[in-house]
């Protein structure tokens, strides 16, 4: 399909402030100005650190918005951003995540990326929590009916989730995220820690399951020698979790020590600490995509992960799979990935070959006909 010049697009960022939400603007707007240099794309966003990660293009304007809690995004997603898509002249309303405004000048694309939202997992979460994602998840329901497409970043969170919101499948389109496999391969090897270690990299929830990977660490260092440290790497989302990990770190006793929580790290150090990493641990048991899977590989680090169906869609034969609620399962995992020769070798090369299926400029190129084919629908225009 042909794409039309001159489109405007309002791109709603203002959600994405960390995490996978943060990786996959500050990835997927560049090449999207790139690819269509007659379109301009005006982006909203509440977070200055993307904003300064972002390139000056002559076609990508960035207004920068204040922070503000939940609340007060929700009251500007549905009362004061169809004001700035009107006066924008916006042909598309794009958002970065699971809200658009309910009554829109244009047509809307959401992309349904956050698992805590829709997901019927107990997680143990308080009350409060349990209220505010049942909340965020009709709210999201609504949101799904009155969209033009929802995008999912994989296609079994396309199944879940979609089902989920009961999203017929003709609104559900599927785009992988990407990866910039050689700034991850060309990492400088310097040293970010002092010994060999194993890596997590993630922001802090629950369902990352990093308990269980200090527990099947722990085990594992307590009949192996040469155990590398445990290094987790993220920013904490989840406060009453991080004291869960802090708990199970001393209860590991003198291992403790070689037990590190890092927080959160610039997003242009992230390369470095998959370059020095032994190996690559990944338990999360509730993901739409798993972006780190991506890193890792492209960096030439061995990965062990979650065996969910996710994990295996982006993976492939390139990851070890352990069950995630299994501690012995996990710890079997580490092992073999960081004592078995061979195996290591082998998943080197398939990861590496792995990420070659995934470019940030193929998902730019698949958002763009999208975004083509939805203004064509509501012009009543057929489609190249």
């Amino acid at each position: 399909m042909s794409e039309p010049q001159g489109r405007r697009i309002l791109i709603d960022g203002t959600m994405a402030r960390n995490g996978g939400g943060f990786t996959t603007l500050v990835n997927l707007l560049p090449p999207l100005a790139a690819l269509a240099p007659g379109h301009r794309f005006r982006v909203l966003l509440r977070s200055r650190a993307l904003r300064d990660s972002l390139p000056a293009r002559e076609n990508l304007e960035i207004e920068l918005l204040p922070e503000a809690g939940l609340p007060a995004r929700l009251c500007f997603t549905h009362l004061e951003a169809p004001r700035r898509a009107r006066a924008f002249g916006a042909e598309l309303y794009f958002a970065a995540g699971e809200f658009v405004p309910l009554w829109a000048p244009c047509p809307t694309i959401a992309s349904f990326r956050n698992p805590n939202v829709f997901t019927s997992l107990d997680q143990g979460w308080y009350l409060y929590q349990i209220f505010r994602l049942g909340a965020l998840r009709r709210l999201s329901g609504l949101v799904a009916r009155t969209c033009a497409r929802v995008v999912f970043v994989s296609r079994d969170s396309a199944r879940w989730i979609g089902d989920a919101v009961a999203l017929p499948e003709h609104k559900r389109a599927v785009i992988h995220h990407g990866i910039d496999a050689e700034r991850f391969s060309r990492a400088p090897r310097h040293r970010v820690h002092p010994r060999p270690y194993v890596l997590s990299v993630s922001s802090i929830y629950r369902y990352k399951n990093f308990v269980r990977l200090i527990e099947a660490w722990a085990g594992l260092a307590a009949r192996r020698e040469g155990l590398p440290d445990l290094v987790i790497v993220g920013d904490d989302m989840d406060p009453d979790y991080s004291r869960q990990m802090e708990a199970a770190r001393r209860a590991t006793g003198p291992l403790a020590e070689r037990i590190h929580f890092v927080g959160e790290v610039p997003y242009a150090e992230i390369p470095a600490w998959y370059a020095g990493a032994e190996l690559f641990a990944f338990p999360s048991y509730l993901e739409t995509f798993g972006h780190p899977l991506l890193e890792a590989m492209a960096s030439g680090v061995p990965v062990v992960c979650a065996d969910i169906p996710v994990s295996r869609e982006i993976a492939g034969e390139a990851a070890l799979y352990a069950d995630p609620l299994d501690v012995a399962s996990l710890a079997r995992g580490l092992e073999t990935g960081l004592f078995a020769q061979d195996v290591r070798e082998a998943l080197v090369e398939r990861g590496r070959k792995r990420v070659e299926a995934f470019r940030w400029a193929d998902s730019a190129r698949r958002h763009l006909e999208l975004f083509g084919q939805v203004i064509a629908e509501r012009a009543g225009e057929r489609p190249d």
